[in-house]
């Protein structure tokens, strides 16, 4: 039989954790202040009376105080973990709408840019798509120029933004994905690349994000 001094010296050698030892139900009680921490205490101490395998020499009082210190010190762990689950989840949440409402701004801008690139293929000259269009010829030479960085940026935003970076900064990232802004854009590249690393990446996706800097610098 292994001996103990106390039962938090039991608790940290051998265990169970509080949560392996208390039913979810039981644990939402322990955290809203329903369920008295006194009855967990001496269910411990009851399953420690009838083991032969370990034990205490403290005195039973002893053990009992010590128990529901403990108890207290399992639920502030537990209380925090579940604060940074729910900020998690709400976070995941916040990064499935703003990706849900990048990808409706990338449909629509990338419909008429299909447009005008299926009229370029099929032999239109500039000239007669901006007519088309109802635009002067630098406005479409402007609309193609902030295509192709919309597409730079959208690609090295997103490539960038799982790499292990500050929560914040994950966030700002993905709210640029996909807007019309292409300064914004290039702003927000050139913040990733000063707080993010680009060693995860292959050569191929450092090249891009070099390219995405350098446009990004003459843009910003």
């Amino acid at each position: 039989m292994k001996t103990y001094a106390d039962i938090i010296d039991l608790l940290n050698h051998e265990g169970p954790g509080l949560q392996d030892y208390v039913t979810r139900e039981e644990l939402d009680q322990l955290l809203d202040g329903t369920l008295p921490h006194g009855l967990i205490a001496d269910r411990y101490l009851d399953d420690l009376k009838h083991t032969d395998v370990v034990r205490v020499t403290a005195d039973p009082a002893a053990t009992r105080a010590d128990l529901l210190t403990w108890i207290d010190w399992e639920l502030d762990v537990a209380a925090q973990q579940r604060a940074e689950d729910a900020a998690d989840d709400a976070l995941a949440q916040l990064r499935a709408h703003v990706a849900a409402q990048a990808l409706q701004e990338r449909v629509a801008l990338s419909g008429r840019d299909a447009l005008i690139v299926r009229a370029k293929e099929n032999g239109a000259t500039k000239d007669a798509i901006a007519k088309s269009l109802g635009i002067s010829r630098p406005t479409l030479d402007k609309w193609i120029t902030e295509r192709d960085d919309r597409i730079l940026f959208n690609e090295a935003i997103y490539l960038m933004s799982r790499a292990d970076m500050p929560t914040r900064e994950q966030r700002m990232m993905f709210e640029a994905l996909g807007i019309r802004d292409t300064s914004a854009q290039a702003s927000v590249v050139l913040i990733a690349v000063e707080v993010g690393s680009t060693e995860q990446f292959t050569d191929e996706q450092r090249e891009l994000i070099a390219r995405a800097e350098k446009r990004a610098r003459q843009v910003a």
